[in-house]
């Protein structure tokens, strides 16, 4: 299952240039804790769109190593899968989850805060649960809800796919 962590508001400048080079000490931990899960990019192009549209918000706090390793650092601290799993939700493909409850596990940990769930329907009208949002200030120190952002996942049982 994804559990990419996006630890930023949506970004506010995208024109900052991605420069590669300066991850070269996070590459390998991102490609195990932040990889591209789709297929269709290389890794190096799926966190340069990654930096683009969530990182570069943060520019004026964070520089770009800063940003990957601020999020790496929530998104273990977090353990999405864990958290999901302590309210008796675990991947699986046969069973689906209604959406309330996804997002009530995560908020059990991140307090009133509103995640974004991202959902793909491949085939069969199976909803699968992709990737879980939680958001941060631009100092990456406190939670604040997504906002009203694109929940692909709402209102339908949902499949978290082993």
């Amino acid at each position: 299952m994804a559990t990419i962590l996006s630890a930023a508001i949506w970004s506010t400048d995208n024109s900052k240039k991605f420069h590669n080079t300066w991850i070269t000490s996070l590459r390998g931990q991102l490609a195990i804790d932040w990889p591209n899960l789709n297929g269709q990019k290389w890794n190096n192009n799926f966190w340069e769109d990654e930096w683009k549209k969530h990182g570069t918000c943060s520019l004026n706090n964070f520089k770009q190593l800063q940003y990957f390793s601020l999020a790496i650092g929530i998104k273990n601290k977090l353990d999405i899968l864990r958290m999901l799993e302590n309210a008796g939700i675990r991947p699986n493909a046969t069973v689906t989850y209604n959406y309330i409850d996804i997002v009530d596990a995560i908020k059990a940990k991140i307090g009133p805060y509103e995640p974004q769930l991202y959902c793909v329907m491949p085939h069969n009208n199976v909803v699968l649960l992709l990737e879980v949002r939680v958001c941060l200030d631009v100092n990456g120190a406190t939670y604040i809800s997504c906002g009203n952002g694109y929940n692909s996942c709402q209102g339908n049982l949902i499949n978290i796919p082993e």
